[in-house]
């Protein structure tokens, strides 16, 4: 199966979307399904290198939204290489951006939407507005942003029963499949775990006898990471240490804070750490620990069960398939609950409720997930085969139609000439099949980029190869649409290229332009040569030469300001630079009379005369003179016997 996958964060990003798509896609293609994944543009400053086929769309950094990069909602780039994949299954990992890109590209490629919903964005207001009244508002939005996307999809997956419920109180009424996000588990295997790592962690952070806290994830106002801080610094025991592994727009903040509260307790606030290290934090502690109330289902958690970490958190229903209480963790709801949690668990062996972390991780894994979600694509696959319907027919009056079309939920309104809708005979109630559907919107593409073509030509022609090309490069219309509207442009004698090539010839040669010339400009507008020949077969050589000789007789006429050899080669040089023929130009010339009256030729002598006396008289005298000035003027192309004749009127020179 071909699987194209829709994220507005993926790898190198570190969070649960971007964790859930790789897996996804890596259990996909260990299966044996080929995948892509559309999302957007490294920053700038990356050097990160995709290892596998991703489909990266230009985007920008969102400032007040962490690590956040907001894309184009359309790329024609990345939708023609999606073509070319051809998906069966498009899966949307997202709401925004990439997200909305993702359903124009299921539409126009008419494959199903699967929809995984991930994110409780009502949790993540804040970072938009601090203005309360705002933060409803934009909680209305998201309400209405998540129905559309959940009833307009054809199979929608949350991770959660909690996620559910909510989503449900959204008004959606679509059928919800909870599949909880698998993970890659082996990674986290005690059985693999780097002793290295971990003991360099042990040492840089004095955890060797230590009882050791750790929280791993994104450092934000929504984690609640300051009730685990207050929880650490109000107990009195040297031998507690909290580790807080990641980065986010909060840790500046919380390490001011805490830097404000000294206490005797050890936490340290490590920063950001690369994927493959990650495990190792977990391997180095003895109780994960989270407050946050906005999971949809708490990977994290997952991944230190995974590890053999068990896990203390804050109650929330999207856990209660993921922390059971004493078995592999506890759930608090109040400070003084975690503290005493805390002390409680300082206190005892966690040998069992380790190993019960790790059994219960089992349920987690990524096969698991593969399984559940291949189910769901082709139960999308299936609900794909619709019924199109057309459900309205509304005559414009302009010789086109409006045509609405129902399939399954959804509904599409094509704009159809007169005489598409007799050929189709569509009307209320006619029952169509897809390939007749993609026709249609084949035919309505044409109708679109036909008038385009329309206003074009209404200001110039255009041979067929140009229009096409503007058409094209317009980038709204396949290359099979070009080509019919093209067609039917020729049928009806709009687009010709032999008439192309008769007019430009025309103009042209009014221009005094030659055949080189035009033959040239033609093959470079796209015109096939055979055309070009076909006209030069009855074009007549009469004409050319014509042209050529009132192109002379222009330049005569303004002024003969050379001797005639010289004016006839400049005559020869224009008259190649404008195209002619050198036949042409022989022809022209020879049948040409150049008549200069020989008292203006003495004049033009005796103007180049004196320049070149002016020339070399400081330089040479007598006879040396004499024939440096002669040489000067035969190579000008005037006669001996004009030149002597001017010379005599120079006594130096005798």
């Amino acid at each position: 199966m071909n699987i194209a996958l829709f994220t507005d964060t993926y790898l190198p990003d570190i969070n649960g979307v971007a964790t859930s798509t790789h897996i996804l896609k890596t259990e996909l293609e260990k299966h044996g399904h080929h995948v892509v994944v559309v999302t957007t543009a490294l920053p700038h400053d990356s050097d990160y290198q995709d290892d596998s086929y991703v489909i990266r769309i230009d985007s920008i950094d969102v400032k007040k939204l962490y690590g956040y990069r907001f894309s184009k909602v359309y790329s024609h780039a990345a939708l023609k290489a999606l073509k070319a994949f051809e998906p069966e299954i498009i899966h949307i990992q997202t709401e925004f951006s990439v997200g909305i890109f993702g359903k124009i590209c299921a539409e126009a490629l008419n494959v199903p939407v699967c929809y995984t919903y991930h994110t409780m964005y009502e949790d993540y207001t804040h970072y938009l507005s601090n203005n309360h009244l705002a933060q409803d508002g934009l909680k209305k939005i998201i309400e209405k942003i998540s129905r559309v996307y959940g009833d307009s999809c054809d199979t929608l997956i949350v991770p959660s029963k909690k996620t559910a419920d909510i989503m449900k109180t959204y008004g959606i009424s679509n059928e919800m499949h909870i599949i909880p996000t698998g993970l890659l588990l082996d990674h986290f295997s005690v059985e693999h775990m780097n002793h290295t790592v971990v003991s360099a962690i042990k040492d840089k952070y004095h955890l060797n006898h230590q009882f050791t806290l750790l929280f791993l994830g994104r450092i934000a106002e929504e984690k609640n990471i300051q009730i685990i801080l207050d929880a650490v610094t109000q107990i009195d025991d040297d031998h507690l240490t909290f580790i807080v592994v990641g980065g986010g727009p909060q840790l500046n903040a919380l390490e001011t804070y805490h830097a404000k509260h000294p206490t005797h307790s050890h936490i340290f606030f490590t920063g950001p750490k690369p994927a493959e290290e990650v495990p190792s934090y977990y391997h180095a502690a003895d109780l994960f620990v989270s407050a946050s109330t906005s999971e949809t289902q708490g990977l994290t958690y997952i991944e230190a069960m995974a590890s053999k970490t068990p896990v203390l958190a804050k109650y929330d229903a999207n856990l209660e398939e993921v922390v059971v209480n004493d078995y592999n963790g506890h759930f608090f709801d109040t400070i003084d609950e975690l503290i005493e949690l805390i002390k409680d668990y300082m206190s005892k062996d966690l040998t069992g409720l380790a190993s019960n972390a790790l059994a219960y991780s089992g349920r987690f894994s990524s096969e698991s997930f593969y399984n559940s979600i291949i189910k769901v694509y082709e139960e999308s696959l299936f609900n794909k085969q619709y019924q199109y319907k057309v459900i309205k027919c509304i005559d414009k009056l302009n010789h086109t139609y409006e045509i609405t079309i129902s399939y399954g939920k959804h509904q599409m309104v094509l704009v159809l000439t007169k005489n598409i809708v007799e050929r189709y005979m569509l009307k209320e109630g006619t029952i169509l099949d897809r390939d007749t559907v993609d026709a249609l919107k084949d035919h309505e593409q044409v109708h679109i980029a036909y008038n385009k073509a329309l206003r074009y030509l209404s200001v110039k022609d255009y041979s067929y190869a140009n229009l096409s090309k503007k058409l094209l490069d317009k980038g709204d219309f396949s290359s099979i649409v070009i080509d019919i509207t093209m067609d039917e442009l020729m049928k009806k004698g709009l687009v010709d290229d032999r008439a192309y090539v008769e007019n430009y010839f025309k103009r042209s040669s009014n221009l005094n332009i030659g055949v080189n010339k035009i033959v040239d400009k033609l093959l470079k507008e796209g015109i096939s040569p055979f055309i070009i020949d076909e006209y030069l077969e009855n074009y007549s050589n009469d004409i050319e030469q014509e042209k050529a000789v009132e192109l002379i007789r222009k330049v005569y006429n303004a002024g003969v300001n050379k001797s005639r050899f010289a004016f006839i080669q400049s005559l020869r040089k224009k008259l190649f630079d404008k195209g002619f023929t050198s036949d042409t130009i022989d022809r022209a010339i020879n049948s040409f009379e150049f008549y200069v009256p020989r008292e203006h030729t003495i004049q033009l002598i005796e103007k180049e005369c004196a320049k070149a006396y002016e020339r070399y008289k400081n330089k040479y005298e007598g006879n040396t003179l004499k024939l440096k000035i002669i040489t000067y003027l035969v190579r000008k192309g005037y006669e001996y016997d004009d030149i002597y004749e001017v010379l005599e009127g120079y006594d130096d020179l005798h």
